[in-house]
C-alpha cells in the first residue's frame, strides 16, 4: 500500500483556526444560554415549592392548633365524667348509709374514706 503524501502534523493556517474558534464560541455560547434557560426554570420551580411549603406549613399548624384544642376538650370531659362518677358514689354511699340509720358522724367518717 502506497504511503499518504504530506505530513499528518502539518500546522494549520491562522484563517482555519480563526474559524474553528469561531465554531467552539458559538457552540459555548449556545450551551451557556442553554443552561442559563434551565437555571431559571429551576430557579423559578425552586420558589413555586417554596411557596408551596410555606402554604403546608400553615395547613401544619392550623392542625395541631385543632388537635391540641380537640385534646383538651378530652381530658376535660375525662375530668367530668370522672367527677360525675365520684359525686354518683358518694350519694349512692350516703343513701345507703342513711337508709341503714348511721348517724351523721359515722356518715362523714366514711366519706372521709371514699
Amino acid at each position: 500500500m502506497p504511503r499518504p503524501k504530506g505530513s499528518k502534523n502539518k500546522t494549520k493556517s491562522v484563517v482555519q483556526l480563526a474559524a474553528q474558534i469561531e465554531t467552539e464560541i458559538e457552540k459555548s455560547n449556545t450551551a451557556l444560554q442553554q443552561f442559563a434557560a434551565r437555571q431559571e426554570e429551576i430557579l423559578q420551580e425552586i420558589e413555586e415549592k417554596k411557596a408551596e411549603l410555606k402554604g403546608v406549613k400553615k395547613q401544619v399548624t392550623a392542625e395541631k392548633r385543632t388537635l391540641d384544642k380537640l385534646h383538651k376538650k378530652h381530658e376535660e370531659a375525662l375530668a367530668a365524667e370522672k367527677a360525675r362518677a365520684q359525686k354518683s358514689e358518694i350519694e349512692a354511699v350516703v343513701a345507703k348509709l342513711v337508709s341503714s340509720g348511721k348517724s351523721a358522724d359515722d356518715i362523714m367518717a366514711a366519706l372521709n374514706n371514699v
